[in-house]
């Protein structure tokens, strides 16, 4: 049996200031201080780590002083399922890193795993299926040329876009043959991102005249 909710039914009730900052497309942090100057109100949820939590009507306030349409939170609500990326790399604190940094952005909501070696990279792509891969070449117990031919040979991955971020451009030709469809040099994260993004098919939501709004109060 297949249950359809009404529109009202799926509309969320509270939100946290990671949703807060990506609906409204500014930072954490200034969702945290527009909340401390009283012009985002909410509440902190108990405890010594209380988290902020505002309310829909406050929200849809916040968003009308910044001029952001309502359609950008009905956006979010209806078809915004996380978008699953996989990152692989034998660096783990680069993988940390990127994790970070991709988790943080305001632009869309992710779910991000990692992998740091072939093994748990073939066994994530059979489970996580993700939405997209981030590939270093250099990682253990297989090549990573190999994992992208295994990756591009699959019936159930062929069609999962491969990035390829490695500190050897000199291989650019020979990965793009081989099937990866971007290639990104280390370390120019920026270009990784908006490469990510640009496969994914989000639209870059940094919208600087709204941080300026908020700024101003």
């Amino acid at each position: 049996m297949i249950i359809t909710l009404a529109k009202d039914a799926q509309m969320k009730r509270f939100f946290t200031s990671a949703e807060v900052g990506r609906i409204c497309g500014i930072s954490v942090p200034t969702v945290l201080k527009r909340h401390e100057e009283g012009i985002l109100k909410g509440y902190k949820t108990r405890g010594d780590k209380g988290e902020l939590r505002v309310p829909r009507q406050y929200l849809t306030d916040f968003m009308d002083r910044l001029g952001i349409p309502r359609e950008e939170l009905d956006r979010t609500e209806i078809g915004g399922e996380k978008k699953r990326i996989l990152m692989v790399d034998d660096d783990e604190v680069l993988l940390k890193a990127l994790k970070a940094n991709f988790s943080l952005d305001v632009r869309l909501a992710v779910e991000v795993r990692v992998a740091n070696n072939a093994v748990d990279t073939l066994f994530a792509c059979g489970t996580a299926k993700p939405d997209i891969i981030i590939l270093d070449l250099k990682i253990p117990g297989m090549r990573g040329e190999k994992v992208l031919e295994f990756i591009k040979a699959s019936k159930e991955l062929s069609g999962t876009p491969v990035v390829v971020f490695s500190g050897y451009p000199r291989l650019k030709p020979k990965v793009l043959k081989a099937g990866a469809d971007a290639f990104v040099a280390k370390p120019d994260v920026k270009g990784l991102k908006e490469t990510v993004y640009g496969l994914l098919g989000i639209e870059r939501r940094s919208r600087p005249e709204v941080d300026q709004a908020a700024s101003n109060g």
